[in-house]
C-alpha cells in the first residue's frame, strides 16, 4: 500500500509539474519583462554624464539667445558711438592772431621758439627747455609752476606739446605720464579748449634708435586717442614741415630737431588755420569765410636754433 501511495503521489506530482509548470514559466517571464523596464529607467538618473549634457545644452542655448539682444543693443552700438565721436572729421576753421589771447602755451624748447620766434605774441606760455611729462609737476618758469599758471586765471585754449624728450623712454610710461598731465589741466581748466599738439618730426639725419620718426609716431598715436573732439583736439603739423619720407626736411632745421626761426611764424599761421569755436564746434559765421592769415616773419635777435636738451 505504501508503494502504491507513493507511486500515486509521484503520479500527482508529475502531472502537478506539467501543468503548473507553464504557469510559474510564464510569470516568470512576467516579472522578468517588468524588472527589465524599471531598471532602464534607473540608469539615466545614476548615470552624472548622461544628465550633465541636456543640463549644458539648456544653457548653451539661453546664451545663444541673449547674444543677438547684447549685440544688438548694447554691443554694436557701444562700438558704433564712439567711434562716430572719436573717428568724426572736425570742422577746423581760420582765426585770426587774436584767437590766441587767452591761450596758455605748455611745452618744451619747441614751444619755447614759438613764443621767441613766433608771432602770437599776446598768448602766455610756460615751455621750458628739456620739459617732460615726467617733469611737469615740479618744473618752474619765473619761479612758478604750470599750476600757478593754471589758478591765476581762466584760459579758453591750452596748447600742449610733451614727449620728444621722453620718446626714448618706454611709450606706454610717457604715454600714460602724458595722460595724467592732460588729465590734471582739464580738471584746473574745465571750460578751456585743450589742444594736444603731435610732436613734430626729427630729420633723417637726426634719428637714432632711441629718438626716431618710428617712435615719435607711436607716441603720436597715444596722445591722439587722448582727444575726444569736444574739449580736447588733436592737431600735427607735420604735414607743412615734412619732407616725402615722413622726416623733417632737412633744408628746415640745422640741428635735425629744431626748425629755423623763420619757420616759427609759418608755425603759427598753420595754428591760425587749425581752430575750432570755444563750443568745439565750428561756427557757420566762420565756415563761410575763407580766410588765409599770414604773419610777418618773427624779428629776433635769438640764435636761430637752440641745443636740443634730451632729458
Amino acid at each position: 500500500m505504501n508503494k502504491f501511495k507513493q507511486c500515486v503521489y509521484t503520479v500527482i506530482l508529475l502531472l502537478t509539474c506539467l501543468v503548473a509548470s507553464p504557469l510559474i514559466y510564464k510569470q516568470i517571464w512576467k516579472d522578468s519583462v517588468t524588472i527589465a523596464p524599471k531598471t532602464s529607467a534607473k540608469e539615466p538618473v545614476s548615470a552624472t554624464e548622461p544628465s550633465a549634457e541636456p543640463t549644458s545644452a539648456p544653457a548653451q542655448e539661453t546664451a545663444s539667445e541673449a547674444q543677438p539682444t547684447s549685440e544688438g543693443a548694447t554691443t554694436a552700438p557701444a562700438e558704433d558711438k564712439p567711434a562716430e565721436t572719436t573717428s568724426s572729421a572736425v570742422n577746423f576753421v581760420a582765426s585770426g592772431p587774436e584767437y590766441f589771447d587767452d591761450a596758455l602755451f605748455i611745452g618744451d624748447s619747441r614751444t619755447e621758439g614759438i613764443r621767441d620766434y613766433g608771432t602770437l605774441k599776446n598768448a602766455d606760455y610756460f615751455c621750458q627747455r628739456g620739459l617732460s611729462a615726467y617733469q611737469i609737476d615740479t618744473s618752474y618758469v619765473n619761479g612758478e609752476t604750470v599750476w600757478d599758471f593754471l589758478k591765476k586765471k581762466p584760459y579758453a585754449k591750452i596748447y600742449l606739446m610733451l614727449g620728444i624728450n621722453e620718446v626714448g623712454n618706454d611709450i606706454e610710461y610717457t604715454a600714460s605720464a602724458y595722460r595724467k598731465a592732460v588729465d590734471e589741466i582739464h580738471s584746473v581748466q574745465p571750460n578751456a579748449i585743450i589742444y594736444l599738439q603731435g610732436n613734430l618730426h626729427v630729420a633723417s639725419f637726426a634719428e637714432t634708435s632711441s629718438i626716431s620718426n618710428e617712435r615719435i609716431n607711436a607716441l603720436n598715436s597715444k596722445i591722439q586717442a587722448l582727444a575726444d573732439n569736444k574739449s580736447i583736439f588733436y592737431i600735427e603739423v607735420n604735414s607743412i614741415f615734412d619732407d616725402g619720407s615722413g622726416a623733417l626736411t632737412a633744408e628746415y632745421t640745422s640741428d635735425g630737431i629744431h626748425v629755423l626761426a623763420k619757420y616759427y611764424a609759418e608755425w603759427c599761421d598753420w595754428l591760425c588755420q587749425n581752430t575750432v569755436s570755444p563750443a568745439g564746434t565750428s561756427s557757420a559765421e566762420t565756415t563761410t569765410e575763407s580766410v588765409t592769415y599770414t604773419s610777418e616773419p618773427a624779428v629776433t635777435t635769438k640764435p636761430q636754433n637752440e641745443e636740443f636738451s634730451n632729458q
